[in-house]
């Protein structure tokens, strides 16, 4: 399939359903790499459902999943320019321009999804959001998160020494790939969409990945081993475009952040309710799924830390917060 240049993806996220001023309403777009079916998708729909109730329609809501506007990169980069207005992003990719929020990804920080959500609720995750206008040219408003990171491999693997030498592929950030780089193993950055096709063909020897996104995209199928590590979280946060936020009254910056607040905590809520019933549904394919601990790991997260604590001094702050759930 022809892959469309950055030129036209910017095109595209100015003429597709761009904003419209027409009698004085506005269509706000926002950018997502995952499926329409997937809760942040179903998030972004319905605070455009609010928005439009609660404006009686001046401001309206167009959401383009599956990467329809381009990869994460891309897509901050429309934001930067005004060209997108919203996205739902991973932070590891948002960490490639504001490296602070390598806290969020630092390994083992937590042990499970309760204690991520509320990290992601902490005083001091939130006031990384300080560093985004600078950085990034973007407001950000919120975090929702995804299940926590395991390691799919294509052939049997006992534990994190037979990753050496193996190529993983992980999300297209500093921040997860010098977790893998200290592991001995070859990270490989690969976009979202390609993800099944690279594992499939051999491309990587394994992959980054939680419960949720390894049964609804049948990467259970390929691989024969999940080490169940809970390694790091995936935050996401909802952000907005700088530009277009400042052409907006403060009204409506109230009315989108309280609307978003709520979406954020649906989406961080519904990822803790429902991880535990995708990894029983991965279990009830047969495959097999071998539980590791961070012992395992050896100095890897201490090395981690020494590398990233001079550029994201709240590692060792929300350490000390998650410890204390």
């Amino acid at each position: 399939m022809r892959t469309l240049s950055l030129k036209t993806l910017f095109l595209l996220a100015l003429l597709v359903a761009g904003n419209v001023f027409a009698q004085g309403t506005r269509v706000l777009r926002i950018g997502l790499v995952v499926p329409p079916t997937q809760q942040w998708s179903v998030s972004a729909a319905d605070f455009g459902e609010e928005l439009k109730k609660a404006t009686n329609g001046r401001l309206s809501v167009a959401v383009f999943p599956s990467s329809q506007l381009g990869s994460e990169a891309q897509m901050i980069q429309q934001i930067q320019t005004g060209a997108l207005d919203m996205g739902f992003l991973t932070t590891a990719e948002l960490a490639n321009r504001v490296p602070e929020l390598a806290a969020l990804h630092a390994p083992f920080l937590v042990k499970d999804l309760t204690q991520a959500r509320a990290v992601l609720e902490s005083p001091a995750a939130v006031k990384i959001f300080e560093k985004f206008p600078a950085s990034i040219g973007a407001v950000g408003l919120g975090y929702g998160m995804n299940g926590m990171r395991h390691i799919l491999t294509r052939e049997p693997s006992s534990g994190p020494a037979d990753l050496k030498g193996k190529k993983i592929r992980v999300i297209p950030s500093p921040v997860m790939r010098d977790f893998y780089e200290i592991m001995g193993a070859t990270p490989t950055p690969i976009p979202f969409a390609a993800i099944y096709d690279a594992f499939a063909n051999g491309q990587v020897d394994g992959i980054d990945m939680d419960f949720e996104a390894t049964y609804y995209n049948k990467y259970y199928t390929i691989a024969k081993t999940m080490l169940v590590t809970n390694q790091t979280m995936l935050p996401m946060a909802a952000i907005f475009s700088l530009k277009v936020w400042r052409e907006l009254p403060d009204a409506d910056h109230k009315l989108i952040q309280q609307l978003i607040d709520k979406q954020m905590k649906i989406i961080r809520d519904t990822t803790v309710a429902n991880d535990e019933g995708f990894r029983k549904r991965l279990a009830e394919t047969g495959f097999q799924m071998k539980p590791v601990g961070r012992e395992a790991f050896g100095d890897a997260v201490q090395k981690w830390d020494a590398k990233w604590t001079p550029q994201a001094p709240a590692i060792p702050v929300l350490r000390a917060f998650a410890a204390k759930l």
